[in-house]
């Protein structure tokens, strides 16, 4: 029998002069014979097994751990919610200022109290309408501003004014204090067409006693025909009585309508045979239900609904029994990008505070799409998740492991190897770890639903000027927890927590 080099060489071989009838019995005699002797020589303990020997004195209480079971991992574990990127991170009265471009609009001044991340072209997003050429984003000239509270309260109505034509069943009127502001590069918000249109609108509703908050932006659509000569450049439209349903404007219809489209109207509308369907008319489409942009579409849902619901097909409606949206084309198309924007925007602001807090400096310049997918969980049904990168860093996690096993241990035998090595990287080490480095706030767990999409808001703390613009959420929901899966925490541990550092088996 030979044993390792590192046993004293008296002891590292052993033989029996007596002849056995079998193989088999003369290996059985000498290892008993290199047990003895062994045990003798204190290099096994009790249990005859060497890993405590005076080669190895220091690691009894590695041994004893040695032989538990692999530590079992719960389903859930307790934690805070995941960070709020557009939180300020103080009280200061300090504005973060960057120019937002997006290809074929008018430039916007993005207004935030948390320093947006600065990206370089290639991490810019690119946004994909159905039907159009890709629209390229452009995030520049990040810089603190000292902004005068009119410009603020300007910014804060710009923002709601854009938004609430399409969000506002989910946004609340009185509140102002969105979590980031837009307003035009050249202070101007529109020309002075829609200008009039909407005093006009105003001094309508103040006549007619209208307090509505829906009825700041949208006029019946004959009475404001007549007023403005039936222009074409309006863009939503509304049923009376459907606030929620947006429909496309394509043009005015002042023919009078057949018997079958006659029959159509009378149905949608439920009108008397006596009651005459007279111009004039809208011709509509229905709004395209894809609304995160952030992705190409796939060929096999490119091709619309058809039939009734499909939105190539145009629709008729009465436009005494419809209103019509007093905003501009330009800022209904900022109403419909800047969702997908700001999601891209959210959880690039993860990656940057991932990358400064916990992230050691050669680490900081892995590429942001990597980060990115290394950090989102498949239940935010995004894109790019971890789970490839996970089964990647799983594999490479274990060859590491392996290796620092055979260096570090070399009088263990594969057995012992193998069964350290499942210690090592069990889920259960690896959750317990990355809850321990409170990985789980940077984790994108949250659903980017577009359809069901409202601004963020700070709730102010009451008696508080806007000035101050702190978020009580950020004081308040701390201490709020939710349960996390335990394999999520592993997961990602399994692709970051090992960098942090050096691997402790």
């Amino acid at each position: 029998m030979t044993l390792p080099k590192l046993v004293p060489a008296h002891l590292r071989i052993f033989s029996t002069d007596r002849e056995y009838p079998t193989k088999r019995s003369a290996h059985r005699h000498v290892a008993f014979e290199a047990y003895c002797a062994l045990y003798e020589a204190g290099l096994l303990n009790d249990h005859l097994l060497p890993l405590t020997s005076v080669v190895e004195p220091d690691l009894e209480e590695e041994v004893k751990a040695l032989l538990e079971d692999v530590g079992k991992r719960s389903g859930t574990a307790s934690v805070t919610a995941q960070m709020d990127p557009w939180a300020p991170a103080d009280r200061s009265d300090v504005w973060w200022c960057s120019e937002l471009t997006i290809d074929g609009l008018p430039p916007l001044h993005m207004i935030t109290r948390k320093r947006p991340s600065e990206l370089s072209e290639s991490e810019c997003p690119t946004l994909y309408r159905p039907g159009r050429r890709p629209i390229k984003v452009g995030i520049h000239a990040v810089a603190t501003a000292k902004l005068s509270s009119e410009r603020i309260v300007k910014a804060q109505q710009f923002t709601r004014r854009i938004l609430w034509q399409i969000y506002g069943t989910r946004m609340h009127w009185d509140d102002l204090h969105f979590a980031y502001l837009f307003l035009p590069t050249n202070d101007v918000d529109e020309s002075l067409e829609w200008v009039t249109r909407r005093s006009w609108l105003d001094n309508l509703n103040a006549r007619d006693g209208q307090s509505d908050r829906e009825a700041a932006f949208h006029a019946n659509a004959e009475v404001f025909g007549e007023r403005f000569c039936f222009p074409d450049d309006l863009t939503i439209i509304r049923e009376r009585g459907l606030a929620s349903k947006n429909f496309k404007f394509l043009r005015w219809r002042f023919e009078p309508i057949s018997s079958e489209e006659e029959q159509i109207l009378r149905e949608r509308y439920s009108f008397s045979v006596d009651d005459p369907i007279i111009p004039p008319f809208l011709v509509v489409q229905r709004m395209p239900r894809r609304m995160n942009f952030l992705t190409m579409e796939d060929a096999a849902k490119s091709i619309e609904q058809e039939g009734k619901h499909s939105t190539e097909t145009e629709l008729l409606l009465r436009a005494r029994f419809s209103t019509v949206s007093l905003i501009s084309a330009v800022d209904t198309e900022y109403a419909l990008l800047l969702p997908s924007i700001i999601r891209h925007l959210s959880m690039t602001m993860i990656v940057s505070s991932l990358r400064t807090t916990l992230l050691s400096p050669p680490l900081a310049g892995i590429p942001l799409h990597l980060l990115r997918a290394a950090i989102t969980a498949p239940v935010s049904q995004e894109r790019a998740n971890y789970q490839r990168l996970e089964t990647l860093g799983d594999t490479v996690l274990k060859f590491v492991v392996g290796l620092q096993l055979l260096a570090e241990y070399p009088l263990w035998h594969e057995g012992y190897l193998s069964r350290k090595k499942d210690h090592s990287v069990s889920n259960f080490r690896l959750a317990k770890d990355a809850h321990a480095k409170g990985l789980y706030r940077w984790i994108i767990r949250d659903r980017f639903l577009a359809q069901k999409w409202k601004p963020e808001y700070f709730t102010v703390l009451a008696d508080e000027a806007i000035s101050e613009g702190v978020s009580e959420s950020e004081e308040n929901t701390s201490g709020d927890h939710i349960q996390l899966s335990t394999k999520m925490l592993a997961d990602v541990g399994t692709l970051l927590l090992t960098y942090f550092r050096p691997i402790s088996c």
